[in-house]
């Protein structure tokens, strides 16, 4: 592990960081960065301890800052001093993490520095603490509905971070534990790459030991998922007023003289042409960013329009006429159900765009 170095946030560490540090620099490591943030006074010899040894460096918060501002403590200590290195490896300093498995992560990503690795716990054991097992369940799921990641653990401390993403992980808002999901939207809106490593899933005394508040931090986090699904569904609201409003307009007052099919039919293929242009730019510049796919993403963008103008007409028309359900009402309701359908489609279809390595800012 010469191209890396570890990162080790620490509030109130037990004496065992020390061994653990110890064998990490035994075992070849380069560097090792811990951050002391804002621990009890007494623990200080625990820090003294390390700072001794001339390949460990601690830096220190006089008052607790939280997970994510001393993880990004230490990557703007690392752009400072270490810029030539692949990047770094963040652990968390209960001893959860192995030593084999920060190898193993580190040894991933000299060899292909082109994203961030994650290593991924085993959910499905019966060891698992339910606190942990089910959020990371629900926050994997979230996480691939809104972003198209198919993440198994959203919440590993233990990841290997190439130094061209720093730059932007030093910038990003979060202080606490919502900080490293922060991370993997940024990943996302980067369009860098993401690939898990399998590793060992420990935890000692039912993770007791964890500062993660259960209530306060899951709320940071679930939170901080629900701001990205309000930014992805910004343009889908919006547009869905538009549609609706051009329909109402056509339906019951500029076409109220054509018989039903017609009507509807006018009225739906000129409201959503209508709201599909307004709904497409906003998507492609600012929800999605494909702003370099712009013929095959406007093809495969007016294909899902046609697939889902057919549908709303077909849908709306059948159920008025065999069912006596208000159009208006038909249309609200189906429309709901096709724009879950249709964002699926186009995050992982129209708008999709192939990963690559993120080019620092």
């Amino acid at each position: 592990m010469k191209e890396c170095v570890v990162i080790i946030p620490a509030l109130n560490p037990e004496e065992t960081l020390i061994d653990y540090v110890a064998e990490l620099l035994n075992k070849g490591a380069l560097q090792i960065i811990v951050v002391n943030d804002g621990s009890d006074k007494e623990l200080l010899p625990i820090f003294e301890k390390l700072a001794s040894n001339e390949r460990c460096t601690v830096l220190t918060h006089d008052v607790n800052c939280g997970k994510g501002r001393a993880l990004k403590t230490a990557f703007a200590y690392v752009l400072e001093n270490y810029k030539e290195l692949a990047g770094v490896i963040t652990a968390d300093a209960d001893g959860q993490h192995t030593i084999q498995d920060v190898f193993k992560i580190a040894k991933e990503l000299e060899r292909d520095p082109n994203g961030i690795i994650l290593g991924v716990r085993d959910f499905d054991q019966t060891n698992i603490p339910k606190r942990s097992l089910i959020g990371n369940k629900l926050t994997s799921f979230i996480f691939r509905l809104l972003y198209g990641y198919n993440i198994k653990d959203t919440q590993t401390g233990l990841r290997g971070i190439p130094i061209n993403l720093l730059p932007a992980f030093v910038k990003l808002k979060g202080e606490r534990y919502e900080y490293e999901m922060n991370m993997l939207i940024q990943v996302k809106k980067l369009n860098a790459t993401m690939s898990e490593v399998p590793i060992e899933t420990v935890y000692f005394n039912n993770n007791e030991g964890s500062h993660y508040n259960s209530i306060v931090d899951s709320t940071r986090i679930f939170i901080r998922l629900i701001s990205g699904f309000l930014q992805y569904f910004f343009s889908t609201v919006t547009s869905g007023i538009i549609d609706v409003f051009v329909f109402v307009l056509l339906n019951n007052f500029l076409l109220k003289d054509l018989p039903l099919e017609w009507r509807v039919f006018y009225s739906t293929f000129i409201a959503r042409a209508i709201s599909s242009s307004y709904n497409f730019y906003i998507n492609r510049r600012i929800v999605f960013k494909a702003g370099n796919t712009f013929f095959k993403s406007i093809l495969k963008y007016y294909i899902l329009c046609l697939a889902i103008i057919i549908s709303s007409y077909l849908l709306i028309t059948c159920t008025n006429k065999f069912l006596g359900i208000n159009v208006v009402f038909a249309k609200i309701c189906f429309d709901i159900i096709l724009g879950i359908c249709s964002y699926q489609i186009q995050l992982h279809w129209v708008f999709k765009k192939r990963k690559r390595m993120y080019e620092g800012q």
